[in-house]
């Protein structure tokens, strides 16, 4: 974003923090209106984006205020100098915006921001994006692998566990298969299995987002909730798109009671994965902690919409009706 110069008056004004300037520049214009900059926030599909941070400074780079979008997605920054100013906002997953506001000439500025899609992230790797170096034999052992988790089946994930172990043996370093080997462990509910493999896994690449997402999982479950929170953490700050980074981590900050910390990160992973179902359905219960009724049934409403035959939809029913009486 180019930064134009400023007159000298722009200096002067924005060095100084006297709440009656911004009234007195404007009884010299003949304006008494406060000074003050709104504007709404949306998606692409025209969905308002709510609970959005809408920073703001000075163009000389003074810091002015944060505020976030309401349930509409608008906001509003009030009692403000009239001089020159800069919006950010940022989100992951998203395009940062950066915008002028000029209040030199003008008392307010009403704005219309539109959130676009970033570069998706980089796809998980799968059966067909395998590391190069790896043996034909040990690519085998993979694959039968995956053919047999994909079924979901107790008996086979455990058929599933003895393939990848095998390719293990046959090239220590197969990070796919050891990053798989650690969740497939975690189907079967041994924690303690599970931890090591994907600790293994970390050994041969310590960025392994995804291997620490399925520790902060791990942990969660079993109540270490500091351990939780470090591992999810850490895995954001390698890939702070993901989507399954920041559910997890809503749900932790749940259990621990911080409602405001888990709003912010449920809001994030929707914005990320629209389509996450269960996602939606805990931003219901969140919004029903904080009293917002109506927010709440539009969130249980989309988890009915989303997931017909989910595994919560009795709940959600529940919940729908009693918020329509």
């Amino acid at each position: 974003m180019l930064r134009f110069s400023s007159i000298a008056l722009v200096f002067l004004l924005s060095a100084v923090s006297c709440p009656a300037l911004a009234q007195v520049q404007g009884n010299l214009r003949g304006n008494t209106e406060p000074f003050q900059v709104t504007g709404q926030v949306r998606y692409v599909n025209g969905t308002p984006a709510n609970d959005i941070l809408v920073h703001l400074e000075t163009l000389t780079g003074g810091y002015v205020g944060d505020v976030r979008t309401d349930r509409l997605g608008k906001f509003r920054f009030q009692n403000l100098l009239p001089i020159q100013y800069q919006m950010t906002i940022r989100i992951p997953g998203f395009k940062e915006i950066d915008h002028e506001v000029n209040l030199v000439m003008v008392s307010s500025e009403n704005l219309q921001f539109q959130l676009v899609a970033d570069a998706p992230a980089r796809p998980p790797l799968s059966k067909t994006v395998l590391d190069a170096s790896v043996p034909a034999e040990a690519r085998k052992e993979f694959e039968k692998a995956e053919a047999a988790l994909e079924t979901q089946k107790k008996e086979k994930i455990s058929e599933g566990i003895h393939h990848l172990e095998k390719a293990i043996s046959l090239y220590p370093n197969f990070l796919e298969a050891q990053l798989k080997l650690g969740v497939a462990y975690m189907d079967l509910q041994q924690w303690d299995r599970a931890e090591r493999e994907l600790r293994r896994a970390l050994e041969i690449n310590p960025k392994t987002a995804n291997a620490l997402f399925a520790l902060g999982e791990i942990y969660w479950r079993q109540k270490k909730y500091d351990q939780a929170e470090s591992a999810l953490r850490e895995g954001l700050s390698i890939e702070d798109r993901s989507w399954q980074g920041h559910f997890t981590l809503g749900r932790l900050y749940l259990s621990k009671g911080d409602i405001a910390k888990a709003g912010k990160q449920i809001a994030l992973a929707i914005q990320l994965n629209p389509n996450l179902a269960e996602a939606h359905l805990l931003a219901g219960d969140i919004l029903l902690r904080a009293n917002k009724r109506e927010d709440a049934l539009a969130e249980f409403q989309e988890y009915l919409r989303l997931a017909p035959n989910g595994e919560y939809v009795e709940q959600a029913r529940a919940a729908v009706e009693k918020l329509k009486k």
